[in-house]
Formats: structure tokens, sequence, C-alpha cells
């Protein structure tokens, strides 16, 4: 077991019944938490989302549950303006989603703590995976599979109504396209794979996107019907690949990339977090990279390496060139870039492992209006509430 480490961090709360103890993606609208449920076998784990009424940060408590249908991996999850969330429906590996409904749910949340189901959008394939909505464009960015493309791609959904979505574009990157064969169903790609994983990101005319195996591309999305590649980066090989998320930092001419630690080996050199030069956008440029003390965390179990950030990193105000990172074992850690070339640590946050939770897995994180952070562990740690004091 291991202690807490708290540098410039400060713990409001802690709720550890957050999906059921193991979470994915958390959003925070009019005072509830979210969160995505990543399942398992465990007595008392589902699939499914919580809801948690967090108006006071220092008692946070669940309000709501709602478990998944048989065969559906229900873990991510988006506010999509109007009191509308979105969950998705990612069928599970195998026979065990091969009846499942792929595509994602609508709920009504205008009572914050009594979502209820008022749509369902259908998608061909396994469903979508990590997806985003940009709430300025009313727009949503989802990955998943489509006829006459290999693996999952862009689909970028007008909702501005969003419980009529309206399919704008689908997109991949160029050889991804193939002849013929219906969407696949590949829930569980291999990290060397090139498919979509997500969400793409928006800056001007510019989306961003990370393709697991497959790199990052930099798109024109000038005309979100007729996407064009810009740019486009792969390190895999030599590295191992699985890249997550690509995030500008402001409007500065870097991203801000991660590759996704995952569960069959502990990479020591390889998935962490990189940041690219984008100042020539046809050709982008790893220039530098982050990742905490190998020796001090790679052998506590469970996956050690980078996963997600709260996607949006300002070049301005409090949080400037700020990248709030979940290291999976590593906790939390606070990155500053303000210079791209030597990313340096200004704080971090890792839980205490415990008899009952032995190995941390921070997994996710998000943030409401007022600053705090929300840190989701998928290990039977639920949700803590932070606030950033560095």
């Amino acid at each position: 077991m291991f202690p807490q480490e708290a540098w410039n961090f400060r713990v409001l709360g802690h709720d550890p019944s957050a999906a059921w103890g193991r979470g994915s993606l958390v959003e925070i609208v009019a005072g509830h938490a979210y969160v995505g449920g990543v399942g398992g076998r465990d007595p008392g784990v589902f699939e499914g989302f919580t809801v948690h009424d967090v108006r006071d940060p220092r008692h946070p408590h669940k309000v709501f549950e709602f478990k998944a249908p048989p065969g559906i991996h229900m873990h991510k999850l988006r506010h999509a303006g109007e009191n509308i969330l979105y969950v998705n429906a990612d069928r599970l590996p195998g026979e065990a989603g091969r009846v499942a409904r792929p595509g994602f749910f609508i709920f009504d949340i205008s009572h914050p703590a009594q979502p209820r189901q008022i749509g369902f959008f259908d998608m061909p394939g396994s469903g979508p995976h990590r997806f985003g909505v940009d709430l300025d464009r009313k727009l949503a960015l989802l990955p998943n599979d489509a006829e006459g493309w290999n693996r999952r791609v862009i689909w970028t959904l007008d909702i501005r109504d969003p419980i009529r979505p309206e399919v704008v574009g689908i997109w991949g990157l160029p050889w991804q396209k193939m002849e013929g064969g219906a969407p696949g169903n590949d829930p569980v790609p291999a990290d060397t794979v090139c498919t979509l994983h997500g969400p793409p990101i928006i800056r001007g005319n510019r989306m961003f996107a990370a393709f697991w195996g497959g790199g990052v591309a930099v798109i024109d999305c000038s005309d979100l019907a007729r996407m064009q590649l810009v740019g486009h980066v792969s390190w895999s090989p030599p590295f191992v690949g699985a890249t997550h998320t690509a995030c500008p930092i402001g409007d500065r001419p870097y991203l801000v990339v991660t590759d996704e630690a995952r569960a069959r080996q502990v990479y020591r050199d390889s998935q962490f977090m990189w940041v690219l030069d984008i100042r020539d956008e046809t050709r982008p440029v790893p220039v530098s990279t982050w990742f905490p003390e190998r020796d001090k965390y790679a052998g506590r179990g469970g996956r050690f390496g980078a996963h997600n950030i709260i996607e949006r990193i300002t070049a301005s105000g409090p949080w400037a060139n700020i990248v709030f990172l979940t290291y999976f074992n590593a906790g939390l850690r606070a990155i500053d870039v303000s210079d791209p070339l030597r990313p340096v640590e200004v704080g971090h946050f890792v839980p205490a492992s415990t008899s009952a939770q032995s190995i941390v897995q921070s997994n996710d994180v998000g943030t409401d209006a007022e600053g705090r952070i929300y840190l989701i562990d998928r290990n039977g740690g639920g949700m803590h509430i932070l606030e950033y004091t560095g």
C-alpha cells in the first residue's frame, strides 16, 4: 500500500460510489456529476453511469444510476446542450455484444438527478467509443465504423437540435478507405491498428484527431462535409501506439498528445505525453515528451502510463499552458508546457492505495465552471474532487 501524494492539489471531497467505483468520463452539469462506468466482473459493478450531487463538493453523494442493457459498454458521456446528455452504446467484444444495439442514448437531464431517456441514435459496427461534443459549434464528433472505411473514422453530427442529430460528414485517413464490405465490430483494437480514438478537437478551421496506432492528423475542416488531410505524423513503430488524444495549446502552434497505457504490458519507454510542433501543419513534428518517475511507479501494478487530459488547454488565464493529465497508477499530474521543448511538472495528486484498493488507476479527469477538478479511478476508487492550488 502507498500513501496519498499531493503537491499543489487539495482534496475537497471523495465519493467512492461513482460509477460503482470504476469510472471513465465525467461531465458536470448544474451541480451534478455524471460518471460513465467501465464495468467489470466483480459483484456490484455494472456498465452504465451514475449521477452525483456535487453542489457541496465536500459532501458529494450518488442520487441516480442507470445500468446498461446487456452487451453494451456504456462508459462515455457528454453534455450536448439544452439539458441533453449523450451516452455511448459501444458493443462488448465477441459473443457478449453480438446482438447489442450500437449508437448513443439521448437523455433529458432538465431534472439533473433524474435523467430520462428520450431517444437513441443508431450507428453501425461497434458503436462509438470516446466521442466529443463541441457546444460552441453545436457539433458531436464520434469515432465509429462506417461503410467503405476500415475501422473507426470521424462522424460529424449537427446537434443544433440535440434530440434529432443529423450526420454532416464521415471522414477518415485516406488509407482507411476500402472497397465494399460491411462495417466491422472491433471494440478492442490492437495498439498498432489505425482507428480513430478521439475525441477530435476543432480550433478555427482545423480539426486534430488521434488514430490509435495510426498517429495524429491535422485536418482542414472548413467544409465539414468534405474535410481534407493537411498533415500527419505517426510514431508507431517504433513506439507502441495507442494514441489517444490530440489537443491544441490555446492558439499556439503546438499540440499535446497522449498515448494510452494499456493493460497487457507495462512499457517504461512508451505510451506517455508528447508535445508536437505544428508551425508547418503539413509536417507535424514531436519536440518533447513527459512522464513521471518510472522507477517510482512502473512496478506498482496496474497500468503505468498516460491516458487523458482536460480537453481544453488555454494560453491565458489562471490555468495557462497547464495540462491536467491522468497517468493511471501515477495519479493526476499537472504539467506546464509554457516552454513546449521542456515540459515541467507543477503539481500532482495520487490517491492513497488501500487494502480495499491496492492499485490506483486514475483514468479520467474533468472540471466544472468553478474550476474544481474531478478525478475518476477505474479500479475501485470512484471520484475525488480536487482544487488546484499551484
